[in-house]
């Protein structure tokens, strides 16, 4: 008898042992990594390629996050070294967007990994509404912690603000405005796709190449907000925020361009960890999502 208390016993605490693991918050990083590895567009060097190498594992290893989306990769492999330092996080999408002007696969791909697993992840170039928009969105439907529902991501990658005339820039706005509007009609459709599931929330993050201060012209950061989802950088002092270092040919002032949006999944605060510009011209954002 006293044995069979025991058994009991432990299996008690078992249980309780795994709903605590299973109750952990969720770190969730987003990062623009500038032409990886290399940071060229074109042709970078095998020894820029390394330094960077070296620079993104040591940071990824220390962030450490169960969800990364990661903007500017040059392919699966190239992501799929990267995440391999951290133990757990495994590459579950990562998108082959091509060059709405020539055709060619880009070096501005967007992955997904996570320590969760997929039941179904996929990326998509957006619909051409307008001429040269860019990119698209990867996304993956990804088990939650406790096993009882879905946490649906998307990795994203707005059109830049390289314009110099207004009439360029109103239309890179547009732009931006036209994918989010897709962006929005996709998670809809999905909420019909799973319908058999329990969605428990929902992640948007990327370099939405917008923000919240009126810098530009689209409408991107208030339409997100406007479908429900909740701006991590809401409370957060511009000075505290500005995720984009800065650079003389693009934007001379250093600015906020990268962002995670959620929904239903509580108010997350963003932070934005300091990592050696070798990384990259982005600042990391993080969250961490209480279970």
């Amino acid at each position: 008898m006293k044995t069979k208390k025991w058994t009991r016993a432990w299996l008690v605490i078992g249980v309780l042992v795994l709903a605590v693991l299973r109750a952990e918050a969720q770190t969730v990083v987003a990062w623009n990594l500038e032409w990886y590895p290399g940071r060229k567009r074109v042709n970078p060097t095998a020894a820029a390629e390394q330094v960077q190498i070296a620079a993104c594992r040591e940071a990824l290893q220390k962030l450490n996050p169960d969800i990364f989306i990661a903007e500017e990769m040059r392919d699966w492999q190239a992501f799929a070294d990267l995440v391999s330092v951290v133990p757990g996080l495994h590459p579950q999408v990562v998108s082959a967007f091509r060059d709405p002007e020539t055709g060619e696969l880009t070096r501005q791909q967007v992955g997904i990994a996570s320590k969760l697993k997929a039941v179904a992840a996929w990326s998509e170039p957006w619909k051409p509404v307008l001429p040269k928009l860019p990119r698209g969105y990867s996304f993956a439907a990804l088990e939650s912690p406790d096993g009882g529902g879905l946490l649906m991501v998307y990795g994203l990658h707005l059109k830049s603000n390289v314009a110099k005339t207004d009439e360029d820039k109103k239309y890179d706005a547009q732009l931006r405005d036209a994918a989010v509007k897709q962006l929005l009609a996709h998670m809809e459709a999905m909420q019909t796709v799973f319908k058999a599931h329990k969605i428990e929330g929902w992640i948007s993050a990327g370099d939405y190449n917008t923000n919240q201060d009126g810098q530009f012209q689209d409408t991107v950061v208030a339409t997100m907000v406007g479908a429900g989802f909740w701006n991590s950088w809401k409370e957060t002092l511009r000075q505290d925020r500005l995720t984009w270092r800065g650079n003389p040919s693009f934007h001379n002032d250093p600015t906020t361009f990268d962002y995670i949006f959620t929904k239903g999944l509580g108010e997350p605060k963003a932070t934005m960890p300091s990592e050696p510009k070798e990384t990259s011209d982005h600042l990391p954002v993080m969250v961490h999502l209480k279970p």
